[in-house]
């Protein structure tokens, strides 16, 4: 046994074996008459929930360990552990609440962290391997842009399709790029990412524009692109040609920032949400004099995607 497990071996049960019967139970502390005097009135001390002993009548107290060496002074270190561990073994005694309780939280934390060690590992082992990138063609994927109402020949501009595989299973999906070379994946099940995320910055027609429009996601970047190509009459574009940067998550708004420095003009096209209010006033805070909120024209919809959709944006109550 280790001294922590001897350490830990309740000291009322071994009092117990040893002949000491308690006199009586004060707010959880048992009260003895002292095994090392004699006395009329309980003066020993032993708090099970911290499974050590207090003599108030000599002022002294600890462990078992020191229990036992106080009552066999003479008996070196070893006889004293060597007599707990027998003892121990004779009459099977128990530990205390307090470390049984340690214990079993103890064990939880290990299995916890053998488990989290384990689905480390099995992540690492989910490695995604690309096996091709081509031009955006597959029926399904045409279906899902079709569904969100984006115009097809605009999302085969600007995306691509993805075929890639994750151990044994195969997945195809939509890719967009960003500046990094890292993916945006769509399809009707799946939204992910892979490679590094940061933001995409287009310019359609490979030409550079003096202004530009913010996005938060690509579908809503896509919407707005279908809606030039359209030359719908519904008020939610621009009258000037503008690159277009997307965030890809709001979270990649300090990287977005300097690249917003050579424009003219900045229009935010960003969620009808407290994040998307929050990341335009953090654009407006930076270049007040040239940022345009351009989410006051779909002031009744959380995105550029569900105006098309026709999604309402449930209001706050």
């Amino acid at each position: 046994m280790t001294i922590d497990e001897i350490k830990s071996v309740s000291i009322v049960q071994f009092l117990e074996t040893e002949g000491y019967q308690y006199a009586y139970i004060h707010r959880g502390n048992y009260w003895y008459l002292s095994p090392f005097r004699a006395e009329s009135s309980p003066s020993f001390n032993v708090s099970p929930t911290k499974n050590l002993w207090n003599d108030f009548g000599a002022s002294s107290g600890g462990n078992i360990i020191n229990l036992v060496q106080k009552m066999h002074p003479s008996w070196n270190n070893h006889q004293v552990l060597t007599y707990l561990e027998q003892q121990i073994k004779n009459h099977n005694l128990k530990y205390a609440e307090d470390y049984e309780a340690m214990t079993k939280e103890q064990q939880r934390r290990n299995a916890w962290n053998e488990s989290h060690i384990a689905e480390k590992g099995n992540k690492r082992k989910s490695i995604t391997f690309i096996d091709r990138i081509s031009k955006l063609s597959h029926p399904n994927l045409k279906r899902y842009i079709l569904q969100r109402r984006v115009d097809f020949e605009v999302a085969q501009e600007f995306c691509k399709e993805i075929h890639y595989h994750i151990n044994d299973k195969h997945y195809y999906a939509i890719a967009f790029e960003n500046v990094d070379g890292g993916m945006e994946i769509r399809n009707k099940y799946c939204k992910r990412s892979i490679g590094k995320k940061t933001i995409s910055v287009i310019k359609p027609n490979g030409e550079s524009h003096s202004e530009c429009c913010i996005f938060e996601g690509f579908f809503d970047m896509l919407t707005y692109a279908s809606i030039r190509k359209w030359m719908m009459d519904i008020q939610l574009c621009v009258e000037n040609d503008c690159d277009y940067i997307v965030l890809n998550s709001i979270s990649n708004i300090k990287t977005a920032l300097p690249y917003l420095q050579v424009y003219d003009v900045v229009h935010c096209y960003l969620d009808n949400d407290a994040a998307g209010i929050a990341t335009t006033k953090k654009i407006k805070d930076e270049y007040s004099n040239k940022v345009i909120d351009e989410s006051v024209r779909y002031p009744n919809f959380k995105d550029l995607n569900d105006v098309i959709n026709g999604i309402v944006k449930e209001q706050q109550k």
